[in-house]
C-alpha cells in the first residue's frame, strides 16, 4: 500500500511538475493554503491570460455600443496643388483658342456625420456582445476555480508526501532496531539465522522506500512552488497537517442541483447557447432594410499663388439626409446563413445537454468511491 501511495504521488508530480519561477529570497516562507491561494492568484500566467480576455470582451461590448448606437463623426483636410492645369479648347467661326481651367491651389475642409436609425440587428449585436463578456467571465470564473483545486491537490500531495517520509522513516527505525535486537538473539543462539537474515532483508527493503518517499516530497514540494509562482530555489516551511473529518454524504439530487447551479462549465454553455440563439436572431434580421441619417459640412478654396494664404476665400455648403437600403437578392447568401445559426444553436444545445450528463455521471460515480 506505501508503495502504491508513494508511485501515484512520484508520477502526479512528474505530469504537472516544470521549473519554477517568480523572484527568490534567502528567507524562509512560511506557506499555508491561504497564503497558497493568494499567490496562485496572482503569479498564474493562466489566470492572467483569462483576465486579458474577459477585458477584450468588455472592450467587444464597447465597440458594439460604438458601431450601433452612437454617430460615426469623420473630418479630413486635403490640399491639392495643380503642377499642370487643364485647359479648355474653343473652336467657332468667330474665335478659337485654349484657356486653362482650374487654379494653382485648392483646400477642402470637410465633416461628415453618419447616424444608424434603424437597423434590424442593432441591439441584437449588443446582447450578443454582451452575452460573450458573461461567457468570458464565465471562463475566468471556471480558470480560477480550476487553479484553486490544483493549488488544493499540490499543497495536500505535499502534505501526504511529508507523512509518507515520516512513516517510511518510522518504519525503517523499527526495523534497525528488530534488526538490533535479531542480532542480540543471535549471537546468544536464541533465534535462527533464517530470523537474522530476514531482519536484514527488512532494512534493505525499506532504505529505498524512504528514498523514494523524500524524493517525490522534493517533486511535491516542486509542484508546489510552481502552481504558487514561488521560485525553485526559495525555502519554503508548511505548518499544516493532514487531519481527518467526518462527514455524512447526502443524496445524489441534492449535490446534482448544486453541481448544476454552480458549474462554471456548464454556466459557459448554457450562455454558449443563448449566444448561438441570439445569432441566429441576429442573421434573420438582415432579412430587414436599415435606415441611417447622414449630414455633411465642406469649407473649399481655389485659389492662385498672386493670393496669399491667408486671404484665401472658402466657399461654405452643407447637406443632409437619409439613407434606406433595402435588401432585395444576394444569392439566397442570407437564408443560408441563418440556417447555420440555426445549426450551431443546435450543436449549442447538444453539447449542453451532453455536459449535463456526464457531469451526473461523474458525480455519481465519485460518491459511489467515497462509499465503497
Amino acid at each position: 500500500m506505501l508503495k502504491k501511495i508513494l508511485t501515484l504521488l512520484f508520477i502526479g508530480s512528474m505530469v504537472l511538475l516544470g521549473n519554477g519561477y517568480g523572484e527568490a529570497t534567502e528567507s524562509t516562507l512560511k506557506l499555508d493554503l491561504k497564503t497558497a491561494y493568494q499567490l496562485a492568484y496572482k503569479n498564474n500566467e493562466d489566470l492572467k491570460i483569462a483576465k486579458f480576455n474577459k477585458e477584450i470582451a468588455d472592450e467587444k461590448l464597447n465597440e458594439a455600443w460604438g458601431s450601433g448606437v452612437f454617430p460615426d463623426i469623420k473630418g479630413s483636410v486635403n490640399y491639392r496643388r495643380a503642377l499642370r492645369k487643364g485647359v479648355i479648347t474653343f473652336d467657332t467661326p468667330f474665335f478659337s483658342g485654349q484657356f486653362p481651367i482650374g487654379t494653382d491651389n485648392t483646400m477642402t475642409a470637410s465633416v461628415s456625420v453618419d447616424q444608424p436609425l434603424f437597423t434590424g440587428a442593432l441591439f441584437i449585436a449588443i446582447r450578443v456582445a454582451r452575452t460573450y463578456t458573461e461567457i468570458a467571465g464565465k471562463i475566468y470564473d471556471a480558470s480560477k476555480s480550476e487553479l484553486m483545486v490544483n493549488v488544493q491537490r499540490a499543497f495536500y500531495s505535499y502534505l501526504l508526501s511529508r507523512e509518507v517520509v515520516n512513516l517510511s522513516k518510522q518504519n525503517l527505525t523499527l526495523a534497525e532496531n528488530n534488526l538490533k535486537d535479531t542480532e542480540v538473539m543471535w549471537n546468544a543462539g536464541i533465534v535462527t539465522e533464517y530470523d537474522l537474515v530476514r531482519a536484514k532483508v527488512q532494512v534493505q527493503n525499506l532504505i529505498p522506500e524512504v528514498e523514494q518517499a523524500e524524493n517525490t516530497l522534493q517533486l511535491s514540494e516542486n509542484l508546489l512552488k510552481l502552481i504558487t509562482g514561488i521560485d525553485n530555489s526559495q525555502k519554503i516551511v508548511v505548518n499544516d497537517s493532514l487531519s481527518y473529518q467526518e462527514f455524512s454524504l447526502q443524496e445524489l439530487d441534492d449535490y446534482t442541483i448544486r453541481l448544476f447551479n454552480s458549474n462554471h462549465v456548464l454556466k459557459q454553455l448554457e450562455l454558449e447557447e443563448k449566444l448561438r440563439d441570439d445569432v441566429v436572431s441576429a442573421r434573420f434580421a438582415m432579412h430587414f432594410p436599415s435606415l441611417y441619417a447622414f449630414g455633411s459640412w465642406q469649407a473649399e478654396a481655389q485659389e492662385n499663388d498672386n493670393r496669399a494664404f491667408n486671404n484665401w476665400r472658402y466657399t461654405n455648403s452643407s447637406n443632409i439626409g437619409l439613407n434606406l437600403k433595402i435588401p432585395i437578392f444576394n444569392g439566397l447568401q442570407t437564408t443560408s446563413q441563418v440556417q447555420q445559426a440555426k445549426l450551431d444553436f443546435k450543436i449549442a444545445s447538444e453539447n449542453y445537454s451532453k455536459t449535463k450528463k456526464a457531469l451526473r455521471n461523474q458525480l455519481q460515480e465519485s460518491l459511489f468511491n467515497i462509499k465503497n
